[in-house]
Order: structure tokens, then C-alpha cells, then sequence
């Protein structure tokens, strides 16, 4: 079997930002070290530091005195917290700068309109600077939206580019002055890009990470798309329970919150 491996394999640069920072909180930080959220969205990730004694949290009202680690994927403005608690913000930069545009765009007197997964948690803390937008999942939706005298459009950084664009087309119908800005992260881009290509060259593709990641399901609807046969795994131990024997050509990508350790326990088992 021929084995084509992604370029773009592994953690993406927000990702490893989010991490480095959670891990000299862990070092330096006041105890007990606390994320407001999942951090990235992989399981393997999160026990890892589950073990390290950090305490997840579902809602800020369950913090202690202590640390707080805000997730990559950003969340919706903190206000009036407690005094003894400091806070480390982990949010991607390119997530920060959206829902910054975001308040921006709502405060010049736009309808904000994000292209996004009404319940990702990057939609709703883009939508947290900007309360009134309107979240657009797909074409029925942008049908179904009135009309509005200005529109400004952002979209969540991990979407498929089809999508956004469908969505555009729509939204330019709904308004006399429709202001778009790109927020789609270019390494996102680059492995949507990427999974295209290989998927014109390999028999399967089989996809790294999480079911929870939105930009590894991006991948998955990809290679769908192309017809191809794709499996989407999280750990070596999965891909024992896939049949690879009739597979000639055989491509390797990852989301961008899948482990470089997991990957490389993967590569092994294939090897073998």
C-alpha cells in the first residue's frame, strides 16, 4: 500500500500558542489552574491535562480562587469577576480579531451576520461581542433572512470556503451595501486545499482527530464529497478496527487540534 501524508499535519500555530500558554500557567500560575472550556478540541489533549491536575469548566460561576485558562476557540466577554482570579487568555489570535471586527462592525451600525455552527463555541463568543448578529449555517437560512439596509459579514475561521461563498451569494441579494471580511484561517484553508488534492490521487483517506473538531469534519465532508472512502480516527487503537487490505493508495491528513505524538503512533501501526 502507497501512503501519501498532508503537508499540513498536526497542530496548526493557534493551537500550539493555546497549548504552550495552558502549560506556563501550569508552571508559574496560582493554583488551582482552570479552563474555561475544552482549550482545543481533542480528547487526548484534554486528559493530558486532566492528569496534570487542571479542572475543566462548563460555566465561570464554578471557578475557584485561583488560575483560569480561556480555550483557543475563544469565549463570549467576561464581566465583573473576582478579584482572586487571574486569567490567562489562550484564544487563537485570528478568533480574537474576529470577534474584535465583530464589535466593530455592530457598534458602525451593521447587521453582523456570521457564517458559522450556531452551537460551536467559536460562534458563540464571536457572537458575544456583537449580540445582535444573526449566525447563518447554511443556504435556507441566508434565504430566510430579511433585509437589512447594511450587512457586514464574518464568518467562523474554521469553515469551508464553498460554504462561506454559497452564503455570500445569498447575502448580496439582502442588502444595497454587503461588507465581507475574510476571516477563514489560511492553514484551514491550506489543509481543505490539501485533502482536495490528495483525494484526486488516493483510493482512501483517512483523517486524524476529533468528532468534536469542526475543522476535521471539514475534512471528512471533503473527501465525501469526492467519493471517496474516508475514515476519521483519533487514536492508533482505532485504526486497527479499519480493513486498509483492498486499499492501494492510501492519503493522511489531520485536523488541527490532533496530537503530533498520536499522529506519530498512527504512522508506526501502518508502518507495521
Amino acid at each position: 500500500m502507497k501512503i501519501i501524508v498532508a503537508k499540513n499535519i498536526g497542530f496548526c500555530s493557534g493551537v500550539k500558542r493555546a497549548i504552550q500558554i495552558a502549560e506556563r500557567s501550569l508552571e508559574q500560575d496560582q493554583e488551582p489552574v482552570q479552563f474555561l472550556g475544552t482549550i482545543v478540541h481533542n480528547e487526548q489533549v484534554i486528559e493530558k491535562f486532566r492528569k496534570s491536575g487542571v479542572r475543566f469548566l462548563k460555566d465561570l460561576k464554578e471557578a475557584l480562587p485561583g488560575t483560569i485558562v480561556v480555550q483557543a476557540h475563544g469565549i463570549p466577554p467576561i464581566k465583573g469577576t473576582n478579584q482572586s482570579i487571574s486569567f490567562r487568555d489562550a484564544t487563537c489570535p485570528l478568533v480574537k480579531k474576529t470577534q474584535l471586527l465583530a464589535k466593530e462592525l455592530q457598534a458602525e451600525g451593521f447587521q453582523v451576520v456570521i457564517i458559522g455552527d450556531k452551537k460551536h463555541s467559536e460562534t458563540k463568543g464571536i457572537k458575544g461581542y456583537a449580540r445582535k448578529a444573526k449566525i447563518i449555517e447554511n443556504e435556507k437560512q441566508a434565504r430566510s433572512l430579511g433585509r437589512f439596509k447594511k450587512i457586514g459579514v464574518i464568518s467562523q475561521t474554521t469553515q469551508n470556503l464553498k460554504t462561506v461563498n454559497d452564503i455570500l451569494r445569498i447575502l448580496k441579494t439582502k442588502t444595497k451595501n454587503l461588507e465581507f471580511y475574510n476571516t477563514l484561517c489560511s492553514e484551514v484553508l491550506n489543509r481543505q486545499k490539501e485533502m482536495r488534492e490528495m483525494s484526486k490521487k488516493a483510493d482512501a483517506m483517512l483523517v486524524i482527530g476529533s468528532k468534536t473538531s469542526a475543522n476535521t469534519k471539514r475534512l471528512v465532508e471533503i473527501a465525501k464529497k469526492a467519493k471517496k472512502v474516508v475514515w476519521l480516527i483519533n487514536t492508533y487503537k482505532e485504526l486497527n478496527k479499519k480493513n486498509l487490505s483492498n486499499v492501494k493508495t492510501l492519503g493522511i491528513i489531520s485536523g488541527a487540534s490532533a496530537p503530533n505524538w498520536e499522529i506519530e503512533k498512527i504512522m508506526k501501526c501502518l508502518q507495521k
